[in-house]
């Protein structure tokens, strides 16, 4: 992992964990209980560490703006609307190109090979690429996931302080949960791919939206512009049951 992307990393995770704890001690969580938690949940990260696999990453939001620009930008179509296949290289008509139309400060080549390596592209004939698809899907443990978590912690919990803090005169940003404490476990397939198409059609809609107003170029300054989005996830988890000294505790 390149020493800049490391450095990013933990920036990200500064400001997640800087969060957590300012949200914390806003509830009224003492600093000592505050310390026990972060000790025990530290060991509990080392010891699941171990199943982690090591692989390259950089950072995945770009990798998705890349993957998403191969499904719009003309100059990387075919006549039916389809992602050309294009060499790894090249100044133009290539993975390293696209990257640069990004206008991102990051290695465009050392990118070109981690779409690679994170198999997020397809060699095809004449030592050509093309996408697998249009997001950023990445199934390996490694730098990238902790970038990408990092970054969903930071934004979450921005929007939450975000919220709680403005008043009348301020709009909240939208944040809701759509939960159920027993959904039969049958339903959990349907309920996979309901929630995947019904997704997949509003991260659609909002990024046309975004793409349509974003600037790009030396216009994009911290004054001029502001990082915006949606984050969408599903998840089924099990029904934790209550320990018998739990249970003893209410009668």
């Amino acid at each position: 992992m390149a020493a800049r992307s490391l450095k990013q990393a933990r920036l990200e995770y500064e400001r997640a964990l800087t969060a957590v704890f300012a949200l914390l001690i806003h509830c009224g969580v003492r600093q000592r209980s505050i310390a026990t938690m972060t000790h025990r949940a530290f060991t509990a990260a080392i010891a699941k560490s171990e199943m982690f696999l090591d692989s390259g990453g950089s950072e995945l939001a770009t990798l998705g703006l890349v993957l998403d620009a191969w499904h719009r930008d003309r100059k990387f179509l075919t006549p039916k609307g389809k992602p050309k296949a294009v060499p790894l290289m090249g100044r133009t008509q290539s993975v390293e190109a696209l990257i640069r139309t990004q206008g991102v400060k990051l290695d465009a080549v050392e990118l070109a090979h981690r779409m690679r390596s994170l198999q997020l592209i397809e060699q095809c004939s004449g030592n050509r690429y093309r996408p697998i698809g249009d997001a950023a899907l990445v199934s390996r443990y490694g730098p990238t996931v902790l970038q990408y978590v990092a970054r969903c912690l930071t934004s979450l919990l921005g929007t939450v302080g975000h919220n709680l803090r403005s008043g009348p005169s301020i709009p909240p940003l939208f944040e809701r949960t759509a939960e159920v404490p027993s959904l039969p476990v049958a339903s959990v397939e349907s309920f996979r791919h309901f929630s995947r198409s019904q997704g997949s059609a509003l991260t659609r809609t909002v990024n046309d939206w975004l793409e349509t107003r974003r600037i790009r170029g030396p216009m994009a300054r911290p004054n001029k512009a502001v990082r915006a989005g949606v984050h969408l996830y599903v998840y089924v988890s099990p029904i934790k049951r209550r320990s018998r000294e739990s249970t003893r505790s209410h009668h």
